[in-house]
């Protein structure tokens, strides 16, 4: 079972309502609860990247326990041979609301969720707070817990951008494989 996992443990306040991460991860196991990546408060105050027990991806914002926004997958997670490229991008300012957040996987927009619930415009979310108080967890909900367990590589939290798929990675013209960009050309802003 995992139990390791990268932490900040006082992040730099950033834009709250504008940002992208972008991994690329491959299970060891599946059919449980494992978590990507979190900014936490507590357990109602957090946001978060999780793979569920049932392993769609899950991504959300709790704010004193309501929900801000939810975007779960249909399709699930379960080849533990193969490297998966995620990418979610959001940007609560954005007119369009279905535009709003963004999930990529192998370079493909996902448009089919079990859970469909976008942010209101504008909203502050859980990502990027800052402090002390809301550290940020790379492999675990927090230290005890929801560890990720598999192998990540060439993890990206970007502030204040939502970035597309390409800038992390692309198509191979011969194999017509979604291929990792080693060194993605990022103009870093906010924190």
């Amino acid at each position: 079972m995992a139990s390791t996992y990268l932490t900040n443990t006082n992040p730099t306040a950033g834009n709250r309502t504008k940002g992208t991460i972008s991994v690329w991860f491959k299970r060891g196991n599946i059919s449980s609860s494992q978590y990507l990546y979190s900014e936490r408060y507590d357990n109602n105050n957090m946001g978060f990247i999780e793979l569920k027990s049932n392993d769609q991806l899950n991504f959300q914002s709790l704010d004193g326990g309501n929900t801000q926004v939810q975007i779960q997958t249909n399709r699930v997670f379960r080849d533990t041979n193969a490297w998966y490229h995620l990418v979610v991008a959001w940007d609560t300012t954005d007119s369009t609301v279905a535009d709003r957040v963004k999930i990529y996987i192998n370079g493909v927009r996902e448009t089919s969720f079990a859970v469909n619930s976008p942010p209101n415009s504008s909203i502050n979310l859980y990502f990027g707070v800052g402090s002390s108080s809301y550290p940020l967890f790379i492999g675990s909900q927090k230290t005890s817990s929801g560890f990720f367990d598999g192998s990540m590589s060439h993890f990206h939290r970007v502030d204040n951008q939502q970035l597309a798929q390409t800038v992390f990675g692309s198509t191979d013209n011969t194999t017509g494989e979604w291929k990792i960009n080693t060194s993605p050309s990022i103009s870093y802003t906010g924190s």
